[in-house]
C-alpha cells in the first residue's frame, strides 16, 4: 500500500511540474485572439502551457460568480474544451 501511495504522489508531482504559468504577453497571438472572441468579458484569466499527447495546450482558468471555469486552446487558437 505504501508503494502505491508513493507512486501516485510522484506521478502527481511530475504532472504538475509539466505545467508552465504564462502571462498573456507570452501567449501565441492566435490563442489570445480566439480567447478574446469567445470570452470577451474575461480579463483576469490565469494561463498555463502544458503538453498533452505530444501537443502543446494553452489553458486559461478563472472564477466568476462563484464558478471556476477552465478552457483549452491549441497553438493555432483552435478551441479544445471548456470545463
Amino acid at each position: 500500500m505504501k508503494k502505491i501511495v508513493i507512486t501516485w504522489t510522484a506521478a502527481a508531482l511530475l504532472a504538475s511540474c509539466s505545467q508552465q504559468k504564462l502571462a498573456v504577453s507570452e501567449l501565441p497571438k492566435p490563442v489570445v485572439k480566439a480567447f478574446g472572441l469567445q470570452y470577451p468579458e474575461i480579463a483576469n484569466a490565469e494561463w498555463n502551457k502544458d503538453k498533452h499527447r505530444g501537443k502543446i495546450i494553452y489553458a486559461a482558468a478563472w472564477k466568476a460568480n462563484g464558478k471556476r471555469t477552465e478552457v483549452e486552446f491549441d497553438e493555432k487558437g483552435n478551441f479544445i474544451r471548456e470545463e
